[in-house]
């Protein structure tokens, strides 16, 4: 295929000029969809306009004239021989010629009722449609981290910060169409793991490509695969100025809304970005998802915002390490929240559209001021923006919770983590949303999935000893609990714990270490107050843990929230207190 972004030859003449796929289908006296075949296996020399939308096409009638006579020599020496009568008769791929001698051989062999149901299926067959996937009727694409092949790792933050932007354009290109699932595995799992796991959760395609960057210049090279037959429907190399890469996002979403032909949504695309400004984004971004989080992504977004106060994906981004920073600790967690909200308030303010800033508002407007309505609004907001992205699914998860909806907020969590299958966090979500809904038997087996990729992960050992608890299997739950008091520095704990399981009882072991954990808390001086709560209840400690709950209310302590859900409180809930602190909080219904 001719490359879209070369200039066409300035000799035409506007007059000679054909501007739409119609006026080329015409002049050829074929159908667009036979012309569109043409110019992607067959060379035909097509132009697109740089500035104008994606679809805006163009082409010449003495290229195309040229274009024929080249592929079949001395059809066209008789000038007076319209192209369209040799394009029609004459232009056909090996491909197409194979199957049109098929066709003649059986028609020749077969009654007509057979040549019926052929050239039905040779009809079906040129106007199938892209192959579709399960997620409510919508085609399916699973994007792989675009390939850093610059020979430089410091530009990792550049490429991935591209895969994002490329993420979030799909996922907003036609939501109702359209989902994005990101797949990001170990590197040498990809080749292996990606296009089984892609085609068991129905994902109908998969975009994969590389960057290279040569200082202000980029070139962007991508592929997609239909994952059913392995098949590359569409591949492409753009070259394009750093400054430029946002937008590129968008007509890169174009390129492949209209090679799945599904309708692109109109809506603006982001401003050309200040080189410098884009560094310090991409590079804060990049920073943004490291765990543990560091300030240099704050440092990072900052100085964007410095050099560009309009620029709203810096505020955005602000915003993400303020809410994920609140998350990491309890401390100053209010003042966190404040400065989270105001740079999602201002990313807003910038761009109505931005769904990561909705699902940021959400969470805080939970977590903070207990307004379940606005919440609720912001987080269905983020979902309508983007369907496909994991953060506006989880908050839409914690209210569902909150509002005691479990099958629905389990139901949101399962599609978070299908859009993002490789993110640690959204798995331990996940489990946690099991047992809120005391679904001890699936927590289980996530807990022994995750066991198998890392026989060390201490909180899957730990989700193992209390679900196996609730299950009653105890001898089970009795060794994974033993595991977890020894990655804690409980070693010596281990064999107290288990000669109390084999003479009294598996309640009767686990109260003891209840109770260990108790007098070891009570010792810091500034213990917080829902694990103070939990440890009460623990231990078996009624109204110690009512008590120490009721403290929590005049300063919102966020745990109070899964108050209602949490099996680990079951001790407290025919008390009449506990009535009067579900009162007091005023959960919301759904």
């Amino acid at each position: 295929m001719e490359d879209p972004s070369a200039a066409p030859p300035s000799t035409n003449a506007s007059e000679d000029r054909l501007d739409s796929w119609k006026e080329i289908a015409m002049y050829l006296g074929r159908d667009v969809t036979t012309v569109q075949r043409w110019e992607k296996r067959e060379g035909m020399p097509v132009h697109r306009h740089l500035h104008d939308r994606i679809g805006s096409v163009y082409a010449f009638r003495a290229e195309l004239d040229a274009w024929v006579r080249s592929r079949h020599p001395g059809t066209l020496e008789n000038e007076s021989t319209p192209v369209a009568q040799v394009a029609a008769e004459s232009v056909l791929s090996a491909e197409e010629k194979h199957k049109t001698l098929r066709t003649i051989y059986w028609v020749m062999l077969a009654g007509s009722a057979l040549v019926v149901l052929l050239l039905a299926g040779y009809f079906f067959r040129r106007t199938a449609r892209p192959a579709s996937a399960s997620g409510g009727g919508r085609l399916m694409i699973g994007v792989l981290p675009l390939k850093n092949l610059s020979g430089d790792a410091g530009q990792d933050y550049f490429v991935n910060g591209l895969t994002e932007e490329v993420v979030t354009e799909l996922g907003q290109l036609n939501p109702g169409r359209i989902g994005v699932v990101r797949y990001n595995p170990q590197p040498d799992a990809q080749q292996t793991v990606i296009p089984d796991l892609a085609q068991k959760a129905g994902v109908g395609y998969l975009l994969e490509g590389s960057v290279r960057r040569q200082d202000a210049q980029a070139r962007i090279s991508l592929q997609l695969l239909r994952v059913p037959d392995q098949t590359i429907v569409w591949t492409e190399s753009l070259d394009r100025n750093v400054s430029d890469v946002l937008a590129l996002q968008s007509e890169i979403g174009q390129r492949i809304g209209h090679e799945l032909e599904v309708q692109v949504l109109g809506h603006p695309s982001p401003k050309p970005a200040n080189p410098e400004v884009l560094e310090e984004y991409l590079r804060g971004r990049f920073e943004l998802s490291h765990d543990p989080i560091s300030d240099a992504a704050r440092i990072h977004f900052e100085r964007a915002v410095a050099l560009d106060p309009s620029y709203a994906p810096a505020y955005a981004g602000l915003a993400d390490f303020y809410r994920a920073r609140a998350g990491e600790k309890d401390e100053g967690m209010d003042e966190t929240l404040r400065l989270a909200e105001k740079y999602a308030d201002k990313a807003l303010a910038l761009d109505p559209r931005d769904a990561e800033a909705h699902a940021a508002l959400a969470l805080i407007k939970l977590v903070r001021d207990w307004d379940w309505q606005a919440a609720r609004e912001h987080a269905l907001r983020a979902l309508q923006l983007n369907p496909s992205s994991p953060e506006a699914h989880s908050v839409y998860a914690t209210y569902l919770r909150i509002a005691g909806n479990m099958p629905e907020a389990v139901s949101q969590r399962k599609q978070a983590l299908a859009l993002d299958p490789f993110r640690s966090d959204l798995i331990e979500q996940l489990g946690r949303e099991y047992f809120f809904a005391r679904d001890y038997e699936d927590g289980v087996t996530l807990g022994r999935q995750k066991l198998a990729e890392n026989p060390e992960d201490s909180g899957a050992h730990y989700d193992l000893c209390i679900g196996l608890g609730y299950m009653k299997q105890f001898d089970e739950a009795v060794a994974e609990c033993s595991k977890v008091l020894a990655m804690e520095g409980h070693t010596d704990w281990v064999d107290s714990y288990q000669q109390e399981y084999r003479e009294h009882g598996y309640e009767a072991a686990s109260l003891g270490a209840a109770r260990k954990r108790l007098k070891e808390l009570e010792k810091i001086a500034r213990v917080d107050l829902w694990d103070l709560a939990n440890a009460y209840a623990a231990a078996g400690m009624k109204d110690e843990t009512l008590q120490t709950l009721s403290k929590g209310l005049p300063i919102r302590d966020p745990g109070l929230l899964q108050l209602r859900v949490d099996p680990d409180f079951d001790l407290i809930r025919g008390d009449p207190r506990y009535a009067e602190l579900v009162h007091a909080i005023g959960f919301p219904s759904e």
